[in-house]
């Protein structure tokens, strides 16, 4: 072999050397970037995972707690300037919030000249218009106390719809049972068995439904009282009295005493009349066996 061929061999070869390190050394690059990338995202994505599982954890448990059925039941007593308007300002308010009046009572009270009302008044509003119709309720007057009670009534009704659904369907199996029937004697038993089981549906039903309308509208019972009228007055010495106010004062207890005296005797004077028949026989009878007579003259 020449020399001038052996050059050239010997170029080439280097060339096929150089090209094939240069791709080995991009692949690496390559490799170790994609492996950079990978570990760079994994713990992002991990994170972002973690962080879907604790907001969908939060949103299943405030689900949760919004599917309780919860009944609220609440009293307050409060002292008002007037006991008519205030209630009639409670009964306003709970219609606006889509609730009514239940119930309600007054009562009278008296001392002397002075009167002054008390009682109470039930409302039933939504449940989400509760605390609304408190702060109403605080703005009529001064609150002496306040309480509230909540029930979680969410297995009862959970249990009832339970009992229902088994109900329905034998109710459903009897029906199919009552069509099949064969004989009078069956007939009237499966009859008789459908009405028992139809009975006790509407009863749950009914009891369903009183549940759920006590979940819907809480109640609350606020007691009223107006202020009680001071009746201490300081009483005026007799001399120190005015002149006129005494003499007409006294005309005034002349007056009702004659009118009390006449009231007497018209009250009295039928037993007068009844009493005298039978001391008029009496005496008419001793005169008439001349024996002295009570009253007469010796």
């Amino acid at each position: 072999m020449s020399s001038k061929k052996l050059a050239v061999l010997l170029a080439v070869t280097l060339l096929l050397a150089g090209c094939s390190g240069s791709g080995l050394g991009d692949s690496a690059a390559d490799s170790g970037d994609t492996q950079a990338n990978l570990e760079s995202s994994a713990p992002a994505e991990a994170s972002g995972d973690s962080g879907d599982s604790d907001a969908s954890g939060s949103v299943q448990a405030d689900a949760a707690t919004q599917q309780r059925a919860i009944v609220k039941t609440g009293r307050m007593d409060v002292e008002v300037s007037n006991f008519s308007e205030s209630r009639e300002s409670l009964a306003a308010q709970a219609t606006q919030y889509g609730g009514y009046v239940s119930d309600s009572d007054r009562r009278l009270h008296r001392d002397g000249d002075a009167t002054w009302s008390s009682g109470y008044v039930v409302l039933r509003v939504p449940s989400d218009r509760y605390e609304a119709m408190q702060d109403h309720v605080r703005a009529e007057g001064t609150v002496v106390s306040e309480s509230t009670e909540t029930e979680d009534v969410t297995d009862q009704l959970v249990d009832l719809e339970a009992r229902l659904t088994n109900l329905r369907d034998r109710r459903e199996r009897l029906r199919t049972f009552y069509d099949r029937a064969n004989d009078t004697e069956e007939l009237l038993s499966v009859e008789r068995e459908l009405s028992e089981v139809q009975g006790e549906i509407e009863r749950l039903e009914a009891q369903k439904r009183s549940l759920e309308q006590r979940v819907a509208y809480s109640t609350l019972r606020v007691e009223l009282e107006e202020d009680r009228p001071d009746t201490t007055r300081e009483r005026v010495p007799y001399h120190e009295q005015p002149l006129v106010g005494v003499f007409l004062d006294s005309v005034t207890d002349v007056y009702v005493f004659g009118r009390a005296a006449l009231v007497t005797f018209a009250a009295a004077a039928p037993w007068l009349g009844v009493l005298a028949v039978p001391v008029l026989g009496v005496r008419r009878a001793v005169s008439r066996w001349g024996l002295p007579f009570v009253g007469d003259d010796e």
